[in-house]
């Protein structure tokens, strides 16, 4: 089960998502306090922190930060924390397809398991020689690939035009290489 806790900080969940702006721009204007917690991960990647259960999940906004006495940085170690253990509760599977791997664990944050170091710098190194491509289209399909396999990455790049634009929680359309334990964006 996900940690318990009184505090809404205590029971939130890292959940990786792309720009919620257009053209630069908030799509929405929220006062500070009642804005979600975001933190920038790699370039239009931003990471923010959601709680519920499987029906339903609120994001935690900066207002909570406060209520409960969290920084962001405390926050952001329960978020990752508890979507480890999320994780580990699904019974995740990596299920090989051609020349890639698709990780799957039945809910919303298959691609939020991006933010995960110790999956990618443990669990994942048996289905790769080297470093990782890695694609996650939307919330629920992460997909990756020995970066040296240029039919991985075609595969990779055929899986992410089946999905955009016009797949549901889309992330993003790119593909992203993990090198020296850091996430980058794959130049052409």
């Amino acid at each position: 089960m996900i940690m318990t806790s009184k505090k809404i900080t205590g029971r939130s969940i890292a959940y990786l998502m792309g720009s919620a702006s257009e053209n630069g721009r908030p799509i929405v204007k929220l006062l500070p306090k009642d804005n979600p917690v975001v933190r920038l991960f790699l370039e239009e990647l931003h990471i923010c922190y959601l709680a519920g259960n499987e029906e339903s999940y609120e994001y935690i906004q900066n207002r909570h930060l406060e209520e409960d006495g969290v920084s962001p940085d405390e926050l952001h170690q329960i978020g990752l924390r508890n979507l480890k253990r999320l994780t580990i509760e699904r019974n995740f599977r990596v299920q090989p397809y051609g020349n890639v791997f698709a990780f799957m664990m039945n809910g919303d944050f298959e691609a939020s398991v991006m933010l995960l170091d110790e999956f990618w710098d443990g669990e994942f190194q048996k289905f790769v020689a080297g470093q990782y491509a890695v694609a996650v289209p939307a919330r629920d399909v992460l997909v990756f690939c020995d970066a040296q396999s240029p039919a991985g990455i075609v595969e990779l790049q055929q899986i992410i035009d089946r999905i955009w634009p016009a797949g549901d929680h889309l992330v993003s359309n790119k593909i992203y290489l993990r090198q020296h334990h850091t996430w980058q964006v794959r130049r052409s």
